[in-house]
């Protein structure tokens, strides 16, 4: 079983990767795709699945596992290396949510990152399987709360793409 550091490192080089792909949106799927990279992610996913066990790195590894779900789906593949990720894969992700849901789990970062993927794309956790429960937990926070979570870039720093994410939309980064 890899540690959160580890997949995080494995992040960082799938996305040195992808930057090397040049040209228009088509190009660079098409060098992605020839490269392989785009097998990478559904293994990052069951990689931090497999953390969902482990007490002490649960809560961060279903964090990283519900952003990597939500960004695949959100964003085109040549942009952030995921390709679609098997549905089997993403309702996995939304269960283990739903058990830390219904667990009183969630803790407040949680909270603001599903209220603002939520605000973004309201269907997508009922699609893979959220309970009411969950959507009405998403959407009982302001989906702008992150702005006053004190988001810096050491905060956000080694934990993957989903770091990066918040990193950059904190300092209104392109």
């Amino acid at each position: 079983m890899l540690s959160l550091k580890s997949i995080a490192g494995w992040e960082d080089a799938v996305l040195a990767s992808i930057a090397g792909a040049n040209g228009s949106i088509e190009e660079r799927d098409r060098q992605i795709e020839r490269s392989g990279v785009y097998g990478e992610y559904p293994a990052i996913v069951r990689a931090y699945e497999e953390l969902f066990a482990d007490a002490e790195q649960s809560a961060e590894a279903l964090k990283r596992a519900v952003f990597l779900v939500w960004q695949g789906a959100m964003e085109l593949p040549a942009n952030t290396g995921i390709a679609p990720l098997p549905d089997g894969t993403m309702r996995e992700v939304i269960e283990a949510l739903n058990v830390r849901a219904r667990r009183d789990a969630i803790d407040d970062e949680q909270q603001w990152m599903l209220a603002w993927y939520h605000a973004q794309s309201p269907d997508l956790l009922e699609l893979y399987g959220a309970t009411p429960a969950l959507v009405e937990l998403a959407e009982g926070v302001d989906p702008t709360a992150w702005r006053d979570a004190g988001i810096t870039q050491h905060r956000m720093e080694l934990r993957g793409q989903m770091g990066r994410y918040w990193s950059k939309l904190a300092t209104g980064a392109p």
